[in-house]
């Protein structure tokens, strides 16, 4: 009995210990899913703090959380709250000696509660990694803009949109002259851009000739609704729009874009295909793409015409909208644009007058900035013989006007169309009745200038290539803005009265007459923008010339007389952008401390100037120049003269790549120089076009394998040692053939050891150079004789 009794008992212990071992061990355990909880939660805590700091600096800049990110961190919040309530519970409870709670029960369902927290926290954990935080800038998609028709462009319009649709483009170029419509194709494409898929927001920035950064900025700020701030600084406003562009698919439009635009220094991500970003811009130069970026060219010798292709790497579409010629399929169009533009019944009333005003149309080419502003003129002509007076300028003018009259600056000029000058010069003189307004005399060998009277009216003056010797004492101008005196060379004075009455004047061309020095009364153009004396003989500045604070442009190149700039005279130049000093004044000063003359410090300390062509003839001045890192940077034209002891370039003192935009280099008279290098195994004066030898009679020419394949012109003069004209480095004999895609032109003169023309030039256009030398090159040779055909005799002074 006493067996049954105790095997009864022992079935029940069992029968117990079964039910009761896995939750007793549950609870026992308990302390291990706190501590987890304690550790998940805290990293949870740390992914929480990162991303609220990214939602508050995207809210800084304009942009608006997603609600997905907005619902996790409040999601997070909720755990971490319900994840303190649970440890605080937890820390309440007296533990007995077997690590056991007292209530048993209570702790079990807190334990369960702490492990659906715990599960929950690893979800929102691995939910964590966003692709995206803040939604796009609260802002307009597009805003529509005023434009005019684009007549004839519907297909250039449609190919525009087609490749502005194509990922692997991101950078597109529009150019051409002005008036061939490339604003009104860039607001037209601004106004009808139709995809909301293909962009979150279209930007137009309308640039000046001049623009600053500040106002590309303050431009870009506005559009994408960001608090500006003046205190801020450049790079600060740089990195605030580099990171709201970033998360945005935008297209910027820039208008009128003149020289290239630093993309990195404004703020502007540059976009790398695959990408629905992209830039497009319109330019009249083509110095403004983004170098060796082309990849596709669209050629408008008419508008409406054939479309050809060149596919050269895989980032840039490129639009040549040349001059369009009228076809019968766009000349209806060219008509109702000058008849709308200036809603002239009177040409329906009159078929004569009719007649006149479709020739007028015809004369303007096709260009719609012309039909506009002639329809515009004419509006009020009621008789045929105002048509016909109108006609007959139209058509004769493009025959007279000089091209001196479509300056801007030495090295921008741009070809203007015939017609648009003769429109701007009729128009100016107020459809012919204010004569005066224009003073043109171009290359009439006039000995006189015009009397003073007829300088009162006019505005713009070009009398240029004469043989003009007196210029009026003090002539009255109130409104002269431009004033063109180039390539008179009996001129050797300038009345001292002469700029006196002159405050409007912007653009003073001097270059190549024979003056000796500038009248104190130059102080007085404090208006002026451009001043070119390249070519004068002058031999000191006045010190004057520090009144000119809105000089921008400043030529004197070819000053061989030039010896003395007063100090501080470059540094007072405060708008200052361009300086051009090459074969010009050498007399650098090595130390801050010394009196007269103008330093490199000087230079440097011009916060506007950009681009530099500087002469140098000593080894220190060399050194210092290359010293320079912002000298350097902004050299376009570099002239080495004299310099003792240089033996070779590069050197110590000169590396070429510590100049990246030089595009000519001029050396000359080094009677030592026995080696001069082109090119390195890394690329280098990738932008050179022009390379210039002279008096050089040891130098000998080495071009290394990777040379610049930009090179347009190559001249060599008096060097004597030079026996071939391409070396490969390495080479023993220089029989090799290199090529050079750019070359147009070669001048050789008083080489005698240059035999042969080893190269590979598909482009060469002609060899200038003396006929005893062309004569006695090894025409044995079959590369030189290639080039029999291109002869060009050089005329010997």
């Amino acid at each position: 009995m006493e067996s049954v009794s105790t095997s009864c008992l022992m079935d029940i212990f069992n029968l117990l210990k079964a039910c009761c071992s896995r939750p007793c061990n549950y609870i026992m355990t308990y302390e291990g899913t706190f501590s987890s909880l304690a550790n998940e939660v805290g990293q949870l805590k740390d992914k929480s703090v990162d991303v609220k700091r990214e939602v508050e600096a995207a809210e800084r800049d304009g942009l608006t959380p997603r609600r997905e990110v907005l619902g996790w961190l409040n999601s997070v919040q909720n755990m971490e709250d319900e994840a303190k309530s649970i440890e605080g519970i937890y820390d309440q409870k007296i533990k007995c000696l077997c690590s056991l709670p007292f209530n048993i029960c209570s702790t079990y369902r807190l334990r369960n509660r702490a492990e659906a927290a715990l599960e929950t926290i690893r979800e929102l954990k691995q939910s964590a990694e966003f692709t995206k935080l803040a939604d796009n800038l609260n802002l307009t998609r597009s805003i529509k803009i005023p434009t005019t028709k684009t007549i004839g462009m519907d297909k250039v319009f449609e190919e525009l949109q087609r490749h502005a649709k194509d990922d692997s483009l991101s950078v597109i170029g529009i150019h051409g002259m002005g008036g061939v419509g490339k604003t009104a194709l860039l607001r037209r494409f601004n106004n009808d851009f139709p995809s909301e898929k293909e962009a979150d927001v279209v930007i137009f920035l309308e640039l000046s000739i001049d623009y600053k950064l500040e106002e590309v900025q303050k431009s870009l700020f506005d559009r994408l609704s960001l608090t500006w701030q003046d205190e801020v600084t450049h790079r600060d406003r740089a990195t605030k729009l580099f990171r709201v562009l970033s998360m945005l698919k935008f297209i910027l439009l820039l208008d009128n874009l003149w020289e290239p635009l630093n993309y990195q220094v404004v703020g502007i991500p540059f976009p790398a295909p695959p990408s629905k970003c992209k830039i497009i811009f319109t330019t009249r130069t083509e110095d403004t793409w983004p170098h060796g970026n082309v990849v596709f060219t669209f050629n408008c010798d008419h508008i409406n015409n054939s479309v050809e292709h060149f596919l050269t790497n895989e980032m840039m579409l490129k639009f040549n909208m040349f001059c369009p010629r009228v076809e019968d399929r766009i000349r209806q169009a060219a008509w109702n644009l000058f008849r709308n533009s200036a809603r002239m019944d009177v040409i329906d009333a009159d078929k004569n007058i009719r007649i006149e005003a479709r020739n007028l149309v015809k004369e303007c080419g096709g260009l719609p900035a012309a039909l506009i502003v002639l329809a515009q003129a004419m509006a009020p002509k009621k008789t045929w013989e105002e048509w016909i007076h109108a006609l007959t300028i139209m058509k004769d003018t493009p025959h007279q006007l000089p091209t001196s009259l479509t300056v801007r600056v030495d090295d921008v000029y741009f070809t203007m169309h015939p017609m648009t000058r003769a429109m701007i010069l009729w128009v100016q003189r107020e459809c012919g009745k204010k004569e005066n307004k224009w003073l043109v005399r171009d290359r009439e060998r006039v000995e006189e200038a015009p009397v003073a009277k007829k300088w009162r009216d006019a505005e713009r003056i070009a009398l240029v290539w004469n043989q003009i010797i007196d210029l009026p004492e003090t002539p009255q101008c109130p409104d002269l803005i431009f004033l063109n005196l180039q390539v008179n060379k009996f001129l050797r004075k300038i009345p001292n009265g002469f700029f006196l009455h002159m405050p409007l004047l912007k653009i003073l061309d001097l270059q190549e007459t024979s003056i000796e020095e500038l009248p104190v009364s130059i102080g007085n153009l404090v208006q002026l923008h451009y001043l070119n004396l390249c070519g004068t003989r002058i031999t000191s500045l006045p010190k004057e010339m520090t009144a000119l604070v809105n000089l921008k442009y400043l030529s004197l190149a070819s000053m061989k007389y030039l010896r003395l700039i007063p100090d501080q005279l470059i540094s007072s130049l405060r708008e200052l952008q361009w300086l051009i000093m090459m074969d010009s004044y050498t007399g650098w000063k090595e130390v801050q401390s010394c009196e007269g003359g103008v330093s490199f410090k000087e230079l440097e300390s011009s916060k506007r100037l950009k681009a530099i062509g500087i002469t140098v003839s000593t080894l220190a001045a060399l050194q210092n120049l290359c010293d320079s890192p912002r000298l350097t940077a902004f050299t376009h034209w570099l002239h080495i003269k004299g310099c003792p002891n240089l033996t070779s370039i590069p050197s110590l003192d000169f590396h070429a790549e510590t100049m990246p935009r030089v595009i000519s280099i001029q050396l000359h008279a080094m009677s030592e120089l026995e080696e001069v290098v082109i090119g390195n195994r890394q690329p280098i004066l990738l932008p050179l076009q022009e390379l210039r030898l002279s008096s050089l009679p040891k130098a000998k020419l080495v071009w290394r394998a990777r040379f610049p394949n930009t090179l347009l012109a190559l001249k060599i003069e008096d060097c004597r040692a030079i026996d071939r004209l391409i070396k490969l480095e390495g080479e023993a004999n220089g029989s090799g053939e290199t090529n050079y895609p750019s070359l147009k032109t070669i001048e050789v003169k008083d080489c005698p050891n240059l035999k042969k023309l080893t190269l590979v030039a598909n482009g060469l256009k002609e060899i200038k150079c003396q006929k005893s030398w062309w004569e006695q090159l090894n025409w044995g040779d079959e590369r030189t004789k290639s080039f029999e055909h291109l002869y060009n005799p050089m005329n010997i002074d």
